[in-house]
């Protein structure tokens, strides 16, 4: 199994980085320890800002690093240039330990990791396709169309529950049907896949 390798400019950062990392981390002292050998998708835990700008993410990207990128003041817009790039994830410098390792997970599990205010903004930025093709909305049941559309409004589990009156077990259950049957892993690929369709 491939070491998560953390790079911080900032060492206080890096407690709660380890944590998260269940003893599986190492930690860079610079970023030349990388060298220019391909990653094959091992991770890179980078915080981004003073000493990392974008071209260096852009590099890093290129040699086939799974970035979660962490900044001190995370923006839309530079999350939304980030992923455009092919980061993984995009963080606050200072989450919490829960958050970070559930980015981790879901990094490593093969999906991105975005905060909602992100999420919202891409799914803002997306253009629909030129002739909208709602045949996607057969292959759902009333309920299920009605959680994805619930999505698609960036909408987390616990407020499409309480919005549609169900458990969230339930909308995890919904949303398990939607993705299967519309081929997809997870939000944000639905949402891809709804809007192009």
């Amino acid at each position: 199994m491939k070491r998560t390798l953390l790079y911080a400019y900032e060492e206080k950062a890096l407690p709660n980085w380890l944590q998260a990392c269940d003893n599986d981390a190492e930690v860079l002292k610079s970023l030349a320890e990388l060298g220019h050998n391909a990653a094959n998708g091992q991770l890179l835990m980078i915080q981004i800002g003073r000493e990392v700008q974008i071209e260096q993410i852009n590099k890093l990207c290129q040699l086939n690093f799974d970035i979660l990128a962490l900044s001190n003041t995370p923006t839309d817009s530079e999350g939304l240039k980030l992923f455009q790039l092919g980061i993984k994830g995009y963080l606050n410098t200072y989450s919490t330990i829960d958050r970070i390792k559930q980015a981790i997970d879901t990094i490593k599990s093969g999906n991105v990791w975005l905060g909602q205010s992100l999420m919202q903004s891409m799914f803002a930025a997306m253009q629909p396709a030129k002739q909208a093709n709602d045949n996607w909305k057969n292959l759902l049941t009333v309920r299920e169309l009605a959680t994805a559309e619930l999505v698609l409004e960036s909408l987390s589990n616990k407020q499409i529950a309480k919005q549609l009156n169900i458990t969230e077990r339930t909308v995890k259950a919904h949303l398990h049907n939607i993705f299967q049957k519309l081929e997809v892993s997870d939000r944000l690929a639905l949402a891809l896949k709804i809007k192009n369709w």
